[in-house]
């Protein structure tokens, strides 16, 4: 069975202004994020030649940048495979930053976001309850992702941006896992309408508090998908 039938990659466009080996990156990276490439999986580059139809130099190219953002490992005599959490330390240290960096965000968006992104999270969160009862995992993870990012631009704040779009990405190759729990997603459903709540209000320091709590939650999430790992 070849890789995109049975992960549903979308094809390279040849005739694209974009190089080919971008192509190949975005489309590998998007399919680590959203758990179609799984922590530990090895990926095979004749067969992504395969899969999209290129020659062995635009897939080394965009392996080589995967490598170098840690989404990859290239292991001599063995191959490349998807990177996965080292420790339970790693994971608990990522998440120890970034609930300090999304509380701060979630108490400056407090002060800064505009109606207009507010009724914007609004129709994220009415969204996710729809995905959540088809249960479709992954354009839940895809709402997740907008929230967020609407969170960080809210609060106005290039840099801590620039570093709460990095932690997110380190954890992202395990949403897909985390969220497939059983009432996860109910429980990120009703986090967010609390945090809109306090936007509403315009209540920095609550948005501070559930925005830790949040994180929080899904640090425990996580930890209890790769507890096996470390028992």
């Amino acid at each position: 069975m070849s890789i995109r039938k049975k992960l549903d990659l979308p094809a390279i466009d040849s005739y694209s202004y974009k190089p080919l080996w971008k192509q190949v990156y975005e489309v590998l990276r998007e399919a680590i994020l959203f758990g179609k490439f799984r922590p530990g999986e090895k990926i095979t580059e004749l067969e992504l030649c395969q899969q999209f139809n290129v020659s062995r130099t635009p897939v080394r190219e965009a392996i080589r940048m995967l490598e170098l953002e840690e989404f990859v490992l290239i292991v001599p005599q063995r191959g490349v495979f998807v990177a996965g959490i080292k420790s339970k330390k790693e994971i608990n240290d990522i998440f120890q930053v970034r609930a300090e960096l999304e509380g701060l965000a979630s108490y400056l968006t407090a002060q800064h976001i505009t109606e207009k992104q507010i009724k914007k999270m609004k129709k994220f969160t009415g969204q996710l309850e729809e995905h959540i009862a088809r249960g479709e995992l992954e354009d839940c993870i895809k709402i997740d992702i907008s929230f967020h990012e609407i969170i960080y631009e809210s609060c106005e704040n290039e840099w801590l941006q620039k570093f709460l779009d990095s932690l997110f990405e380190q954890i992202s190759r395990f949403r897909s896992e985390s969220m497939s729990q059983r009432g996860r997603m109910e429980e990120v459903l009703v986090e967010y309408q609390q945090l809109i709540k306090a936007f509403e209000k315009r209540d920095a320091e609550f948005a501070r508090k559930l925005a830790v709590e949040h994180i929080k939650s899904a640090q425990k999430s996580v930890l209890s998908v790769f507890k096996h790992q470390y028992d």
